[in-house]
């Protein structure tokens, strides 16, 4: 009989259950395409990282609002358009706290 305790601290399930800190790790994680849901992720979950993204990478929105038939366009347009006047610094925390939800919510590893 072997005593000795299981270690999953090293785990690749561990390491993906560990709680993301920093914008830039969080953005390594979702572009990881090796990572995958075992849940769907909703696309308006999806858009609100890529508001958040958008957001803390170029500031406020640019451009004029797509055509409402350009749904993919527009879509991402009026997420981006949500966080108008947000600080860089606070669409990162919320991309790293969207992150982590999605991680857990979505069990995502």
């Amino acid at each position: 009989v072997n005593s000795k305790p299981v270690e999953i601290c090293g785990s690749p399930y561990a390491r993906a259950m560990a709680e993301i800190k920093s914008f830039d790790e969080a953005v390594k994680f979702i572009s990881d395409k090796d990572k995958k849901p075992k849940k769907s992720v909703p696309n308006a979950r999806k858009l609100r990282l890529y508001g958040l993204f958008k957001q803390q990478k170029d500031g406020d929105v640019q451009g004029s609002q797509p055509w409402s038939i350009q749904l993919e366009a527009r879509a991402k347009w009026d997420e981006w358009a949500k966080y108008k006047g947000m600080s860089k610094e606070d669409a990162q925390t919320e991309y790293v706290k969207e992150v982590n939800s999605q991680i857990k919510e979505f069990e995502i590893s």
